[in-house]
């Protein structure tokens, strides 16, 4: 008897002093990863770089798809990957976005023209007209705010060359331009912050900050070795960015003061998209290889630069042009070189995520059934 409460008392202290590891015992889904729920062909000549952007409908019930070869924007239903209609732009389309209303999904494409079609029914609802091809697009996450962000374009003057790079915002109903800037190269990537109050501008040596009331630059960030950044991100509490592109390595800054945390670079190969968590927990990063990348976020801002390991990986066929989470984070879908789309489903190490989701569920069904 003295053995079995001696035995028991041993398993307490361990128990009580390595509380994570108890729970992945206890809760085996307590880690992080991915689960591939399904995947669909959206370009049938799918071949490096084929599929641009995917992303989800504001309420995360739909996914829009664009492609670089057949040219084509897929609405697709998130629950088992049907798809629900397809159109097809002049040229190469390079990223698709919703709008926050969920009304319309907006493509740009090789043509100069930036599209927005119904998202009930696949009709072209209007032209935008740019002076080149654009590569950044977004819309506000609460707002109905448009950014674009157009390729270089070079100049000769009496001086020699120039270079300029537009960004460009709209405001909807009306698609009024209310705010360009020449940027003097190449945007890859614009994204809003989550709340709406600042504009985040991606390119070929520079991560500039803009406020979307006034418009000024807020801050304009750069690694002292020229970058062409092809991605980065606000965190969702908004303190820091991360940006990455060729090569590989990944930038962080603590943005409002201009500061540099760190760098580090973790497979060596050119980084496509990268995103934050919901959560606000994780890092998420995609590109060429074969691999979708997910850092934790608590490593990335306190771990010295070498020291700074990938939580978990998994593995995705194929290199991932871009990745988007749905807003409560339970999704992620995932658009990749050879033609395919996918959808993920996120497993944290919160060992009692599920049972918040199944409250969650239990919740909207009660409210609903007061309706």
């Amino acid at each position: 008897m003295k053995t079995f409460l001696l035995n028991v008392l041993i398993l307490i202290i361990v128990v009580v002093s390595v509380p994570s590891s108890f729970a992945q015992v206890l809760y085996p889904d307590a880690s992080v990863r991915l689960h591939e729920v399904w995947s669909r062909v959206a370009d049938v000549y799918g071949e490096l770089g084929s599929i641009e952007s995917a992303e989800f409908s504001p309420d995360g019930r739909y996914i829009v798809s664009g492609s670089k070869f057949d040219n084509s924007v897929v609405m697709w239903r998130t629950s088992d990957g049907h798809e629900i209609w397809r159109n097809y732009a002049a040229q190469e389309i390079e990223r698709v976005a919703w709008s926050s209303n969920g009304k319309y999904v907006t493509s740009c494409s090789e043509d100069h023209l930036v599209q927005l079609w119904d998202a009930e029914s696949g009709e072209l609802h209007e032209n935008i007209q740019h002076n080149e091809g654009i590569d950044g697009l977004a819309w506000s996450n609460e707002t109905m705010l448009l950014a674009t962000g157009e390729e270089q374009i070079i100049k000769e003057t009496s001086d020699g060359q120039t270079k300029e790079g537009w960004l460009k915002v709209y405001a909807y109903p009306g698609s009024k331009l209310v705010h360009e800037v020449d940027l003097g190269g190449t945007i890859n990537e614009v994204k809003f912050s989550v709340d709406d109050k600042y504009l985040l501008a991606t390119g070929h040596g520079f991560v500039k900050v803009f406020d979307t009331e006034s418009w000024e630059e807020l801050a304009h960030l750069s690694p002292a070795v020229f970058t062409k950044f092809t991605t980065a991100d606000f965190t969702p509490d908004g303190k820091h960015i991360a940006a990455a592109g060729f090569g590989g390595v990944i930038y962080i800054w603590e943005w409002q003061e201009e500061k540099f945390v760190r760098s580090f670079n973790y497979r060596g190969r050119k980084v496509e998209s990268l995103t934050w968590h919901p959560n606000n927990e994780y890092l998420i990063t995609s590109g060429h290889g074969s691999y979708i990348s997910i850092f934790r976020k608590s490593d990335v801002l306190s771990l010295e630069d070498d020291e700074v390991q990938v939580a978990a990986q998994v593995f995705a066929n194929d290199g991932a042009e871009y990745i988007d989470f749905t807003r409560d984070g339970s999704f992620l879908v995932s658009a990749h070189q050879d033609g395919i789309i996918r959808l993920w489903v996120w497993k944290g190490e919160n060992p009692n995520l599920n049972a918040q989701r199944h409250r969650w569920v239990s919740e909207q069904q009660k409210e609903a059934n007061k309706n």
